[in-house]
């Protein structure tokens, strides 16, 4: 089923690479969204803890080095599975992105976990987008990824040439069968 782009710059944009301000602002949402799934966990372990465990309920306040530490892996978590499975993370997907290779294939698992790790540990490499003809931060550099502009999922996946047509001709028999 195909979607229309009603809007003229978005459907200028469609498949172009996406340059720092969105990309940014996508981040920073999947950062926010990273931030509430630590938040909720954290909660409920407590919670399923105290009311399984103790004699009242609290929700405990983690040391600053586990709760950056755990952060940062919802993070790296989050990122791998969203750019793993459809190129998009609920940020991208706010701001009409997609993470693609540079040949325009979805990433493989493995791509999207380094490239989720690097993103977090690494976040100022996106800083060299503005200087790169391309639009590439340096995580894009070092595993050949791309971030285009993607509204309709469908228009984003690679195109495939149809089957060469058969030259005419009878038609073939298969073994046990005679030509009419």
């Amino acid at each position: 089923m195909s979607r229309l782009i009603r809007n003229d710059r978005a459907r200028q944009l469609q498949g172009q690479r996406a340059g720092i301000v969105s990309r940014g602002l996508a981040f920073a949402a999947d950062i926010g969204i990273a931030f509430v799934v630590y938040t909720v966990l954290v909660a409920g372990v407590s919670l399923l803890w105290d009311l399984l465990f103790s004699n009242k309920v609290e929700i405990p306040t983690p040391p600053g080095w586990a709760s950056a530490l755990m952060i940062f892996w919802v993070l790296v978590i989050y990122l791998a599975l969203g750019w793993g499975s459809t190129g998009r993370t609920i940020g991208k997907q706010l701001l009409g992105l997609r993470v693609v290779r540079a040949d325009a294939r979805p990433l493989t698992p493995r791509q999207a976990f380094v490239r989720a790790f690097l993103c977090a540990i690494f976040y100022p490499g996106i800083l060299w987008v503005p200087f790169d003809r391309r639009c590439r931060s340096l995580q894009d550099k070092a595993l050949k990824t791309v971030v285009v502009y993607d509204w309709i999922p469908e228009a984003a996946r690679p195109r495939r040439m149809a089957p060469a047509a058969t030259p005419a001709g009878p038609p073939a028999t298969t073994s046990g069968q005679q030509g009419a």
